[in-house]
C-alpha cells in the first residue's frame, strides 16, 4: 500500500482510526466494568486496573478525535497531542501501581521499581515537551522518548514475568490439590497479557521509528497495534469476568491435572 497516494493515505488513515477505535472501545468497556467491580468489592487492584484502562481510553480519545477531523496530513493540535501523552503516562503509572498491588504489595524493591517507572514517565513527558516533540513519537531526535518508553515497557515486562512465575508455582500446588484451577489459570492469563503488551510496545516503537525514517505511518504496524491492544483486554476480561464455558473448561482441566500423581525422583 503506497501511503503517498491519496487513496493509499485514505486507507491508511481509516485503518489507523478503526484500529484505535477498537482498542479504546475495548478499554472503555472493560474499564467501566472493572470500576463497577471495584465499587462493589472495595479492592485496590480492581480500581487501579480500571483507572489504567479508562486513562488509556481518554488518551486515545484526546488524540483520535482531532486526528479524525484534520486527518489529511495536518498536525493534530499541540494541546491535544501533549494532553494525550500526559494522560497516557498517568495510565502507565497506574498500571505499575496495579502490578505492585497484585504481586508484590510488601516488597521494597517493587516500591523502588514503581518509583523508577513514575520518574521515567514524568521525565520523558516533560523532556519531550522541552525539545518540542509534543507527541513523544520521535525516537531518533528525542532522547527523552526512551525514558517514557521505559515507563511503558517495564510494567508490561514486569506483569508478564510475575504472571508466568506465579503460574508455574501454582501448577505445582494444583497437582498437590493446594490450589484452585481458576486461581492457577488467572496467573497464566496475567502472564499472557503481559507478554502481549510487551509485543505491543515493540510494535509501537517500530511504528515511531518508521515514521521518523520515512515520514509516514505504517498501515501494517497500525493494524498490529490495534490487534495487540485489543487482545490483552480480552485476556484481562477473562481474569475478572470468566464466562461460564471457560470456567467449566478450566476446572475440568484442573481435575485432570489433580488425577496425575506427582513424580518422585
Amino acid at each position: 500500500m503506497d501511503a503517498s497516494t491519496p487513496v493509499g493515505k485514505l486507507i491508511t488513515d481509516l485503518v489507523y482510526l478503526a484500529g484505535n477505535g477498537i482498542a479504546w472501545l475495548a478499554y472503555l468497556y472493560v474499564g467501566v466494568r472493572l470500576y463497577r467491580l471495584s465499587r462493589r468489592t472495595g479492592q485496590l487492584p480492581e480500581f487501579l486496573i480500571a483507572a489504567t484502562f479508562l486513562l488509556w481510553t481518554l488518551s486515545y480519545l484526546i488524540w483520535d478525535i482531532p486526528y479524525a477531523i484534520v486527518r489529511t496530513g495536518a498536525l493534530v493540535p499541540v494541546v491535544c497531542s501533549y494532553a494525550s501523552l500526559i494522560v497516557l503516562a498517568l495510565g502507565n503509572a497506574a498500571f505499575a501501581f496495579f502490578i505492585r498491588a497484585v504481586f508484590r504489595p510488601d516488597a521494597r524493591w517493587a516500591t523502588w521499581l514503581v518509583a523508577a517507572i513514575v520518574v521515567s514517565l514524568v521525565a520523558g513527558v516533560v523532556g519531550s515537551a522541552w525539545i518540542g516533540d509534543w507527541e513523544g513519537i520521535n525516537p531518533l531526535a528525542n532522547p527523552w522518548y526512551w525514558l517514557e518508553y521505559f515507563g511503558s515497557f517495564a510494567p508490561a515486562v514486569w506483569m508478564g514475568a510475575e504472571g508466568f512465575a506465579q503460574y508455574f508455582k501454582a501448577r505445582r500446588r494444583l497437582k498437590l490439590g493446594l490450589c484452585e484451577p481458576m486461581a492457577c489459570n488467572r496467573f497464566l492469563l496475567w502472564g499472557i497479557a503481559g507478554a502481549l503488551w510487551v509485543i505491543l510496545e515493540v510494535i509501537l516503537t517500530a511504528g515511531d521509528l518508521a515514521l521518523a525514517l520515512t515520514g509516514r505511518w505504517s498501515g501494517l504496524l497500525d493494524f498490529g497495534v490495534a490487534l495487540f491492544e485489543a487482545v490483552p483486554v480480552v485476556v484481562i476480561w477473562f481474569v475478572f469476568f470468566p464466562p461460564e464455558f471457560y470456567r467449566r473448561w478450566v476446572e475440568g482441566s484442573g481435575k485432570r491435572a489433580d488425577a496425575v500423581p506427582p513424580t518422585v525422583d
